[in-house]
């Protein structure tokens, strides 16, 4: 990627998340970038475009593997990685001004468009099967039982979405306590 082309899913990322998408125009993100409107459209055929390349570079950045690897959980470690993992990912998304506030604006964009509804559906998707192999995993090392693995994945996928939705100046929540707790409760 040229650094223009980066410059400009910077830009707009900061821009959307402040101003949202309709308020968001092409030629005022060429202007805080200090290039033509031209020079986007050179990029990206369209804001639509944009809003969705912007869309599919965050959808790689929140996949479950990118938080939680398998292979490093071991039989000592495994509830101390899972709350760890889970708070990392929380943290990275916290220290991100912009991140909840784009991802609103996403949210409310796949009420109206099967494109990003589909995509975050996926997302959580593979949320719940990371999870559900996690949980597999723990039971193969005796650290839980078979019962309700798909009900505790369900459990932890929807503290994951819920904390990523609500986890911002808004709300006074504290995410690494609840994460802490969801993870504990899930092994009592």
């Amino acid at each position: 990627m040229s650094e223009k082309y980066t410059n400009i899913l910077n830009t707009s990322y900061r821009l959307f998340a402040e101003k949202g998408f309709d308020q968001t125009s092409m030629s005022l993100i060429a202007k805080e970038i200090g290039i033509t409107k031209p020079a986007i459209y050179y990029y990206f055929s369209s804001k639509e475009k944009l809003i969705q390349t912007l869309f599919d570079y965050i959808i790689e950045e929140i996949k479950f593997t990118n938080f939680f690897n398998h292979q490093e959980y071991t039989r000592e470690n495994f509830l101390t990685k899972l709350t760890e993992d889970g708070v990392s990912m929380m943290n990275k998304q916290l220290q991100d001004p912009y991140y909840n506030k784009i991802m609103n604006e996403y949210y409310v964009l796949s009420t109206r468009n099967s494109y990003y509804a589909q995509a975050l559906k996926k997302v959580l998707d593979e949320f719940l099967n990371g999870f559900v192999a996690l949980l597999q995993l723990a039971r193969d090392y005796e650290l839980l039982s078979g019962l309700e693995i798909q009900t505790k994945a369900e459990f932890l996928t929807i503290i994951v979405d819920g904390l990523d939705k609500y986890s911002n100046e808004e709300y006074s929540f504290n995410p690494t306590a609840i994460w802490a707790f969801s993870v504990k409760s899930i092994f009592q």
